[in-house]
Order: structure tokens, then sequence, then C-alpha cells
């Protein structure tokens, strides 16, 4: 069986001030699954060895039914920082095991209001983290 391939993870800059977003976007056919939610402590699937990702808010994202592409150099996570002032502190993504591929996002308050966007533009998940830098 062929899944869809998660083939990179970015942030970015919102379209709002105050908002940053994280892009996951995806290449192949099929249906992808996907949660996402606030968690105190970033576990792997699986594991109990927290993910080295620092924020005073972690939003877990979990897709099912993928597999993680090139991206991924010989399985190892991808750790993103962002350029300059934003409202992420840091993104920590796990290539797939089992079809199952997780990205933690740590964030600068307690606070952060998440949204979720699957459907703009085709083949992204677009997860918006507003929230003050202060």
């Amino acid at each position: 069986m062929v899944y869809p391939v998660l083939d990179v993870v970015t942030i970015g800059p919102g379209t709002d001030a105050g908002a940053d977003k994280v892009t996951l976007s995806f290449g192949g056919d099929g249906s992808i699954g996907w949660s996402a939610g606030y968690v105190d402590i970033a576990f792997r699937d699986g594991t109990d060895v927290p993910a080295p990702v620092s924020g005073k808010c972690l939003v877990q994202i979990d897709l099912s039914g993928v597999d993680t592409g090139d991206t991924w150099n010989g399985g190892s996570p991808v750790h993103l920082f962002p350029s300059g002032a934003s409202a992420i502190v840091e993104v920590f993504s796990y290539p797939s095991d089992n079809h199952l591929a997780q990205t933690f996002i740590g964030t600068r308050t307690g606070t952060p209001v998440i949204t979720v966007d699957a459907a703009d533009p085709t083949d992204t998940l677009t997860v918006t983290v507003e929230a003050s830098l202060r």
C-alpha cells in the first residue's frame, strides 16, 4: 500500500500581526488523518522519553496514514527555529513510524490561540499560532 508523504515542515509568518504558522506539506494521493491538542509533556507515540521541545505551551499534531520523505535524513527528527521574533519557540517533528508522524510546537506564551486549517492550500495542513510575543 502506498501512503501520502509528509514532504516538508516549515515555520513562517501568519497573515495577522502576532501570528505565526507551521505548514506541513504533503505529496502523493490518499487520505490523511490528523489530530491536534495541547499537551503537558511531548512524548513520541509508544515511548516514555520526552521530546526535546521547549515553550510555555506545547501543541501536539499527530498525522496518521502518512510516510515521511527525504526531509528526514535517515530517520532523524526535524528541529526548526523561527528566524526572528515569533509566537513559536521551536518545532520538533518525528519521521513516521507505522504510518504515524508527530510534530510538536512550543509556543512563547501559555495561552496561544491555535487554528488548524486543512483546506487551503491543497496538500497542506497549516497550524496558526497566535500569541503575544511578550
